[in-house]
């Protein structure tokens, strides 16, 4: 099984997929956790992508959403056949923090600033594309947390203030996510507005609830009712 977490800068993705991951271990579920391609090693194929991706802006890139969809699509191509499909050919639960949701996401938000056209036009296109870097997250958590208010965590965390520009593209993505948890009912979204990282921990386990066989505790249970 594949269990994706999405979201914005801020919203807790590493924290929760994180947390998923020690969840699973300790039910003794075999589990292969996959940090954020920025944060991990990779082989020289795959840096060679990413030094290519990170040449531009941190969120717009290359302000071509061609070229930034293709090049985010080939990272998580080779992603899948180096680390991906190995752990799932092991019978591992691999957890993502990030996955083909955040390719769709950012290039739709490219498009909405960038081009005109109806977002269910974009996402067409995106999902063809996707489909080249298969297999897609069997579940995959969106932590929804408003733009602004995950902005704010992200400078927080990193020190360092976003520009105008920045602001704005982040909350065309926040939009784009909208647009694609309603055409796509394997992105489920989980409202983290206000919840600790615990109470986001089982608000998660809740939404996986029935969607994939995530073993709880008893004592964990009744927390959840």
């Amino acid at each position: 099984m594949l269990i994706a977490f999405e979201g914005l800068p801020g919203a807790g993705k590493t924290t929760q997929s994180r947390m998923l991951a020690d969840h699973l271990n300790r039910q003794e579920v075999p589990v292969n956790y996959l940090p954020d391609n920025l944060t991990r090693d990779e082989d020289a194929l795959g840096s060679t992508l990413l030094d290519l991706f990170a040449s531009g802006d941190p969120f717009s890139r290359h302000s071509s959403v061609v070229t930034d969809t293709m090049l985010a699509t080939a990272i998580r191509t080779n992603t899948v056949a180096t680390h991906i499909a190995p752990a799932l050919a092991a019978g591992q639960t691999v957890i993502e923090d990030r996955g083909v949701h955040t390719i769709q996401s950012y290039s739709l938000a490219t498009l909405a600033q960038k081009h005109s056209g109806r977002p269910e036009e974009g996402i067409r296109w995106l999902r063809t594309v996707s489909a080249l870097s298969s297999p897609a997250a069997d579940v995959a958590v969106w932590l929804r947390l408003p733009a602004d208010e995950a902005i704010a965590r992200a400078v927080r965390r990193e020190g360092r203030p976003y520009t105008a520009e920045q602001h704005a593209f982040l909350r065309h993505v926040h939009d784009a996510y909208s647009h694609l948890a309603a055409d796509d009912h394997g992105l489920v979204p989980v409202d983290v507005l206000g919840l600790t990282p615990q109470k986001a921990h089982q608000a998660v386990l809740r939404a996986l609830a029935d969607r994939a066989p995530i073993p709880t505790p008893p004592e964990q249970s009744s927390l959840m009712q």
